[in-house]
């Protein structure tokens, strides 16, 4: 399990015990200065955050957990920015990959299941010709580039209660194993989409995307510092909105729980954006990360990755610095 996975489902169960939550007519405090409504109406990027730290890497401020500890600090390594690439992948490799839920960990049998095994996703529906059904194991037997980036979706199954409903997923830009050996694949219960939002502080809109990951720098640190940003093909900016049903970003704090207030991400990297609009049965968007790479040096696009987005479904993507090879990302 990925260490931002063990951190979320670690905040699920403190929501939980807390009972976090919301009424969806209620005003959320959002994120400060990070504009009101959806979509901006335009092509605008919309404002910025004024007062992002510089990135750095470390380990959490033991006397201030929505900081990083001086001690420890070190400047993120961005010097790849716009150079970086995709790994490599070396020749194919057989592995299965087993599905487990991403909340108990329980696995499906029958479980639709699309694999690319060149990390590029596309909108085409499950075939059972040529795509997966999951085995009484949850597994599937795939085929990649050993090394390189895969992506796969998970369609949804009807269930006879949340918990065992599968509502669908979509993780894209995996590390392929060197080696025949079991990978750990994503599904999404629909108690678990509900839920995630809840974690957040808002409830889960009907018909909305749900997007979760972590920003890495180019030795592949978690990076202190950066804002995520949904950004429609047009270059339309899907803005924090005012009330619950609305898009609303989202980071940890150091004591690994989400927090309202955290305008970056932490030392985990993480973030998530939740209540994202989706333009029909399925859209492609941009997750694009800002950040300075200097203490008061410019706000720059220092990350940019695609992601479909499809309704009802959680996307999960892990962010590297801006690639020579990735898409042509809109600019601020």
């Amino acid at each position: 399990m990925t260490t931002w996975k063990i951190l979320l489902v670690a905040g699920l169960g403190a929501a939980l015990a807390a009972g976090c939550g919301d009424d969806s007519s209620v005003a959320d405090s959002g994120t400060p200065d990070s504009g009101g409504g959806v979509d901006g109406g335009g092509t605008d990027a919309g404002p910025v955050i004024a007062d992002l730290p510089p990135l750095q890497t470390g380990v959490v401020n033991p006397d201030d957990s929505n900081g990083i500890d001086p001690a420890t600090a070190m400047p993120a390594d961005f010097s790849c920015v716009g150079t970086n690439t995709a790994p490599e992948g070396g020749a194919d490799v057989d592995f299965n990959l087993v599905m487990k839920e991403f909340n108990d960990g329980n696995t499906f049998e029958g479980l639709h299941v699309k694999f690319w095994g060149d990390n590029l996703p596309d909108n085409t529906p499950w075939n059972a010709a040529s795509d997966f059904s999951t085995d009484v194991d949850g597994k599937i037997a795939v085929t990649a580039p050993a090394g390189g980036w895969y992506a796969y979706r998970v369609f949804p199954q009807d269930g006879p209660t949340p918990s065992l409903e599968i509502v669908g997923s979509l993780q894209t830009s995996e590390p392929a194993p060197t080696a025949p050996r079991d990978r750990e694949g994503n599904s999404v219960s629909r108690a678990t989409l509900n839920l995630i939002p809840t974690v957040f502080g808002f409830r889960q809109r009907s018909g909305t995307a749900l997007i979760a990951g972590r920003v890495e720098d180019c030795a592949g640190n978690k990076a202190f510092g950066a804002n995520v940003q949904v950004v429609r093909a047009d270059g339309t900016l899907v803005k924090e909105g005012d009330t619950n049903p609305e898009p609303h970003y989202r980071y940890f704090d150091g004591d690994d729980f989400p927090f309202a207030g955290q305008e970056w991400t932490h030392v985990d990297g993480l973030f998530a954006a939740a209540n994202i609009p989706v333009d029909g049965d399925s859209e492609d968007v941009f997750m694009r990360v800002i950040g300075r790479r200097t203490a008061g040096g410019p706000i720059e696009v220092i990350g940019c990755e695609p992601i479909p987005l499809h309704p009802d479904t959680a996307s999960i993507i892990n962010i590297v610095p801006l690639r020579s090879d990735g898409p042509t990302c809109p600019a601020l």
